[in-house]
């Protein structure tokens, strides 16, 4: 049972010890995992956004490329020529961004729309927003975004200020912004949660992956503390890449300019969806390292369990089960090296044992010799007591503590009269009993020196009868 406990506490100091590395390792591999994965994700964020960037800002060089070069054909043939009226009326409906088609305005009054729609009587061109801002580009450029009331969608005035006379003349069209819409929705399918367009003045949503969003302001009051945050970033002047907290978790937010406006294209990643599919793998693995910690114990446990069992065994006599000479006599040294002035040594010898072989067989002999081992253990069965066979029928036992001459007689006057005992009635024949030397620490300051001096009380044992021990 000490054995058992000895084997399961090693066991377990083998196990406290190799687990708590396995999983600091793997708690370390997580840790570098994770980072790795947020910074690839933080990568795909900003590549992304950048492209999208690219292709609203291709969107609006093609619609801008369009506009100008209405402007040119209308400049180079002039206003007074019909021709140029009957070109206008083709830009309806040839491009999505504009579908109703160009319109143009002067300072005296005149307005014509390409959609054939006629302003009413208190229509004056010079006063409308749209008319002011191109009287500032000389070139086709976007305005203010704003939400139109007729579809409230929102929309943009490309304007341009013509080079022709009698009047002052801009040219325009409406452009409407589904096509931003439609990439804030493209990019939000996977990790990235929220995509918009704001301008830089009026912080003005656009177009959003949210469309409740669309229209609305992004501002400091804004319900969201992710919109909040970001409303402080663009007050801050601050674009590329930034931390910010939202409402669920830590965000990852991307801002890009957008080229011939004054848009910011803002995109957001959820920190918690970016890591939630590793968890998926987190947990398995998690799951794997405590199976094979159970299984490591109980491994450790086997192996242990036999390379005891083979020490056990290299240290044993086959036949009587005691330790052999080699490991008795490395135990004794043990014990005369932590207590040298403790102990006895005894060295017996079974009388007429030849006798048993040469009469009743070597079979006999061997169970004899197992029944003196069997003596010997549960006699000699204290907590410091070693007992071995040396060879042949010699055995020996060592009594590794404080123990005066007068315990030591009746200990051994005892112990031979329990060998008659269990041998007399057995084999009355061959008249078995043990003579036994005896040699104190004491005396001897080496195991070769107690040895010696217990073989020479051995021999005066014998010499003077038998039967009896003898202390040197």
């Amino acid at each position: 049972m000490k054995a058992k406990r000895h084997y399961i506490w090693a066991n377990i100091k083998l196990v406290s010890t190799i687990v708590p590395i396995v999983l600091v390792m793997i708690i370390i591999y997580f840790m570098l995992v994770r980072q790795e994965i947020l910074t690839l994700s933080r990568e795909k964020l900003a590549l992304e956004s950048q492209y999208y960037a690219e292709k609203i800002s291709a969107w609006i060089d093609s619609v801008l490329s369009e506009v100008t070069i209405y402007k040119d054909i209308i400049e180079r043939l002039g206003l007074e020529n019909e021709a140029v009226y009957e070109m206008l009326e083709t830009s309806v409906d040839v491009h999505e961004a504009y579908p109703y088609g160009l319109y143009m305005g002067d300072d005296l009054g005149n307005y014509f729309d390409a959609s054939g729609w006629v302003p009413e009587e208190d229509y004056v061109v010079a006063e409308r927003d749209w008319y002011q801002e191109g009287l500032t580009h000389s070139q086709p450029a976007f305005g203010e975004p704003y939400v139109d009331a007729m579809t409230d969608g929102t929309c943009v005035s490309v304007t341009s200020r013509l080079h022709t006379s009698p009047g002052v003349t801009v040219l325009s069209a409406d452009v409407y912004l589904d096509y931003a819409a439609h990439l804030t929705d493209a990019i939000t399918y996977d990790k990235i949660e929220h995509a918009f367009f704001v301008t830089q003045k009026e912080r003005l949503i656009v177009a959003s992956s949210d469309a409740l969003l669309t229209g609305t302001v992004l501002s400091a009051d804004n319900d969201s503390i992710l919109y909040q945050n970001i409303s402080g970033i663009l007050d801050a002047g601050q674009t590329g890449q930034t931390e910010v907290l939202g409402d669920e978790s830590v965000y990852f937010i991307n801002i890009n300019t957008i080229p011939n406006t004054d848009w910011y294209f803002i995109t957001c990643m959820n920190r918690n969806e970016v890591l939630k599919d590793l968890w998926r793998i987190e947990f398995p693995m998690l799951v794997i390292a405590i199976i094979a910690s159970i299984l490591l114990f109980f491994l450790t446990s086997l192996f242990s369990k036999e390379m005891s069992t083979i020490r056990t065994k290299a240290r044993m006599d086959p036949l009587t089960k005691l330790l052999n000479r080699e490991a008795f006599e490395d135990l004794v040294r043990m014990s005369i090296a932590e207590r040298p002035d403790q102990g006895i040594l005894m060295i017996m010898d079974m009388d007429n044992f030849k006798l048993i072989n040469d009469q009743l067989g070597h079979p006999v002999g061997d169970q004899v010799l197992r029944e003196f081992a069997s003596i010997l253990e549960n006699y000699f069965n204290r907590n410091k007591d070693i007992v071995g066979r040396l060879g042949g029928d010699e055995f020996a036992v060592f009594t590794g503590r404080d123990i005066s001459v007068a315990e030591t007689n009746g200990m051994l006057k005892k112990f031979i009269s329990v060998v008659h005992q269990n041998f007399d009635s057995k084999y009355p024949d061959q008249k078995l009993s043990t003579s036994i030397g005896v040699s104190r620490t004491a005396d001897s300051d080496t195991y070769e020196l107690l040895y010696q001096s217990a073989d020479k009380a051995l021999y005066n044992a014998k010499w003077n009868g038998k039967d009896q021990f003898w202390m040197q």
